[in-house]
């Protein structure tokens, strides 16, 4: 199998079916590093079991935050193209084809991370949203979202994920989408119609968050239950 962060993995006619982006975004999830034999050595076990439960407090976070505050349009859209990002990011993989290092659990293409990528995204749409919004206390946000999504992606990176490289261009193509994304619902979606934002921003999050919990979080939970 091909070693180090730079080189191509073997491609398959069928890399860029969308059906296969789920079974591919769960099997990296199922691998992070809560069995023994996934651990890189001197690395302690605790810093697996932080990466392993990022995943989680992503999750719970985004779920406090839309739902804190049901009558709000920003907050279910911002979590819609959270899990947009994660099956967008799967496809730049596909495309791009890079592996991971050498020793990574997993063998499928590791360019962009997809931890790195969508962490930052969620970091700079929650960021940029409340700069629209002209809120205060933006600097103590900003620097409590970049610096849970720079642990994020340091955390791959030492449990063997992921290249510096690769986090590193996740979180510049995750930031500047997740900014994009504010802005196409703030200034084009919201500004034409706030009723109808509303209303598509939630219809999506509620149908997406099914999908999501019925194919990802329930195999997080099994995978859990099981290491």
């Amino acid at each position: 199998p091909p070693r180090g962060g730079g080189s191509s993995i073997p491609q398959s006619s069928n890399r860029l079916d969308p059906l296969n982006f789920v079974g591919r975004a769960m099997k990296e999830n199922a691998a992070d590093g809560s069995s023994s034999r996934h651990r890189t050595p001197n690395v302690p076990a605790l810093v697996y079991t932080l990466n392993s439960s990022t995943k989680w407090v992503v999750a719970i976070a985004h779920t406090i935050a839309v739902w804190s505050r049901p009558r709000n349009f920003i907050a279910p859209y911002i979590v819609v193209g959270s899990i947009g990002a994660v099956y967008f990011t799967d496809a730049i993989k596909q495309v791009i084809n890079q592996s991971r290092p050498s020793g990574a659990p997993i063998a499928d293409p590791g360019m962009p991370s997809s931890h790195s990528l969508v962490t930052f995204f969620a970091a700079a749409a929650w960021i940029t949203a409340a700069a629209c919004n002209g809120r205060l206390g933006l600097d103590c946000v900003s620097l409590l979202l970049l610096g849970s999504a720079s642990t994020v992606a340091i955390l791959r990176v030492v449990c063997g994920y992921h290249s510096v490289a690769q986090v590193v261009v996740g979180a510049g193509l995750g930031s500047i989408l997740g900014k994009c994304w504010v802005w196409l619902g703030e200034t084009v979606l919201f500004a034409s119609n706030p009723h109808l934002a509303y209303w598509i921003s939630w219809s999506a999050y509620l149908s997406g968050s099914v999908f999501f919990i019925g194919t990802n979080i329930r195999h997080w939970v099994a995978k859990d239950a099981h290491h």
